[in-house]
């Protein structure tokens, strides 16, 4: 259960339940009690320039009425067995009565908007401390304060939510990844691995800054975010119906002996209000509009500059070098003395992408390694593979041990592996290369679990079959491993010119293209580019499922893991733009190699002789043979 037990208060560990209960009234009071500026709150908001704002239609559709659709729909998106708010009334009694109910919450909600204020029942949530992970828990700001809510006030907040999420990616920057539809976390991580394994591509002694704000949902500020709504252009009704919702709130905190008196809620939003999320990506939308509109230099890579990527509060910053960061540190202070949101500065960190001799840089520690996104980002690419997945698959191996004190079936255990032991691998694969050996130790590990680390009787092979084919549909955490790769391939494929792909795009661009690749007779280690551990294995784990068919007629020169110079495959722009892909190209009706007077006049394109003699000198013989007695020519229309 959790419950604080012990507490830090003002240096002593208390274990009074009385002082321990006193002490987080005291505290929460204090961290909800408002700020507010509203001169230069105002003033910051009126400065900012190029914000997004909603269309037209959007606006009308945000301002319609509320309907009795809207409740209902809200009411069975409510969350089955959860624990209801402090009048005990559960998702499940609204949705029995849905139709009953509807029109009477409808009606409710119409006249609080109208009357500015819920009724008093609507106001009240009670707070639950949950612990975060891996701190010290003797500190209260260890706790996570999430809000129980009565489900009426769900139901109203979901309408709202609903309405908002439609028009947000009008207005979200592509930058933001949190809580936005078909955008993913991993795109974060991979953002920073993919500038820390290209760093060549940075000509700048430049940093990453991973900002921290303090209690970030706790301290926003209503006005802040009232404001912005109607900065983004939000219309009357909506904004008034978001401030019904914020007007009057309290809440007191569940305890081992009760709860604490109530306290009011003067600035902060409800983790666990369905809208919450999408009102504070409004407000971090105006920090990015900011940042960007500023002086501050970001890291330029291929013509395009990279300077903030966000996954809600996560705020990362892309500084061409050390100069940028007071910079950034000002712009950041302006937007918090306008909003609440402010810097933790002993939990924010700076990572150099090169060497950087300094331990400290305005008060921020350089790091060589942080955590960032739960993920331990670290610049060696071999270290960092071992880095995440050893501690998981040591934590695995030890419920998987507990498991095994239980007299499971067969297909019990295989469950288990899923639910154990995949589940936890998964997010940190989704994002890193898995080393070979690493995911050999990780399948053993598995298999060893479902045989209780006896003699395996069944191959491998036979077990991962499905039901119906004789075996038990086990995973393996490899082949897992390869379908995340394949899926980072065809996201990629769907949206290549997007942000995150910046940096793949322009190194797949210097051999023909991501797509281009993909067709090619490729071997990763033979490209002519040096690529990350990570696209390496993306490229192997597509050979799997895609097997080309290199008929004579279409066997590409480029990429090609036969078609060698210097042990290093092939790629020539110039030959490529003037539609010279195909080895058939140039060969003869012989089937023998064009000379270098055949292939100028042929194609009429300049290049030198030592080019020419580089590229058919690297076609293997073996290769040529193919063309022997066969019809080659070629269309080159």
């Amino acid at each position: 259960m959790n419950s604080i037990h012990q507490l830090n208060i003002n240096g002593i560990v208390s274990d009074n339940p009385r002082e321990i209960s006193h002490f987080c009234a005291e505290f929460y009071t204090k961290l909800y009690k408002s700020k507010y500026n509203e001169v230069v709150s105002t003033g910051f908001l009126n400065n900012i320039k190029n914000l997004k704002t909603i269309v037209v239609e959007d606006r009308i559709y945000c301002d319609s009425p509320l309907t009795v659709e809207e409740v209902c729909t809200s009411i069975s998106a409510l969350k089955a067995n959860k624990s209801p708010g402090t009048d005990g009334l559960t998702a499940e009694f609204y949705k029995s009565f849905s139709n009953l109910l509807a029109p009477f919450l409808l009606q409710v909600f119409i006249e609080s908007i109208e009357n500015n204020t819920l009724p008093p029942t609507l106001t009240q949530g009670l707070i639950t401390l949950i612990p975060k992970p891996n701190k010290d828990l003797l500190f209260i700001d260890n706790w996570r304060p999430i809000s129980l809510l009565n489900n009426d006030y769900k139901i109203m907040a979901l309408i709202l939510a609903n309405r908002i999420k439609e028009v947000l990616d009008t207005i979200i920057d592509e930058t933001q990844s949190g809580f936005m539809r078909n955008r993913h976390i991993s795109n974060n991580i991979r953002l920073v691995l993919d500038l820390l394994d290209y760093s060549d591509l940075v000509s700048d002694n430049s940093f990453i800054l991973f900002l921290d704000f303090y209690k970030a949902f706790d301290t926003i500020e209503h006005q802040f975010i009232f404001h912005s709504l109607e900065k983004f252009g939000f219309g009357r009704f909506f904004c008034k119906a978001v401030k019904t919702l914020y007007t009057n709130g309290n809440s007191s905190i569940k305890m081992i002996n009760g709860s604490t008196p109530r306290f009011d809620l003067k600035r902060g939003i409800h983790q666990g209000c369905p809208i919450s999320p999408y009102l504070f990506l409004l407000c971090t939308q105006i920090l990015a509009t900011n940042i960007s509109n500023s002086v501050v230099q970001g890291i330029t890579i291929a013509d395009k500059e990279l300077v903030i990527s966000q996954l809600a509060d996560d705020t990362t910053l892309f500084l061409k070098n050390a100069n940028q960061i007071p910079l950034a540190l000002s712009v950041i202070s302006d937007f918090s003395e306008a909003s609440g949101l402010c810097l933790n500065l002993k939990k924010c960190e700076l990572l150099a992408i090169k060497d950087c001799p300094a331990n400290t840089v305005c008060n921020i520690s350089v790091k060589q390694e942080v955590t960032y996104l739960g993920l331990l980002i670290s610049k060696d690419q071999k270290s960092r593979c071992s880095l995440n997945f050893t501690p998981i698959i040591q934590k695995t191996l030890k419920k998987f041990n507990q498991w095994l004190q239980r007299d499971l079936s067969l297909k019990g255990r295989v469950l288990i592996t899923k639910a154990e032991g995949l589940s936890r691998l998964t997010y940190a694969a989704l994002s890193l290369h898995l080393d070979k050996e690493i995911g050999k130790d990780i399948d053993r590990m598995l298999f060893n679990f479902i045989w209780k680390n006896r003699t395996h009787y069944i191959r491998k092979t036979v077990v991962m079959n499905k039901y119906e084919s004789g075996g038990l549909n086990v995973l393996d955490f490899s082949t897992l491993n390869n379908t995340f790769k394949i899926n980072w391939a065809k996201h990629f494929l769907k949206n290549p010119t997007s942000i995150w792909n910046l940096i793949p795009y322009h190194i797949f661009s210097r051999f023909g293209g991501f797509n281009f690749i993909l067709n090619c007779n490729y071997n990763v280690e033979k490209l002519p580019i040096k690529l990350s551990s990570f696209h390496k294995q993306v490229l192997l784990a597509w050979t799997l499922i895609y097997k080309h068919n290199f008929s004579p007629h279409k066997y590409l020169i480029w990429n090609n893991r036969d078609i060698l110079f210097k042990n290093k495959s092939l790629f020539l722009e110039t030959w490529v733009q003037n539609g010279i892909l195909l080895v058939a190209q140039l060969v003869n009706k012989e089937g023998q190699l064009l000379t270098y007077n055949d292939f100028i006049a042929l194609y009429n394109f300049p290049i030198s002789v030592q080019e020419f003699s580089m590229v058919l000198g690297a076609i293997p013989p073996g290769t040529l043979m193919l063309y022997k007695n066969t019809d080659s020519s070629i269309s080159t229309s």
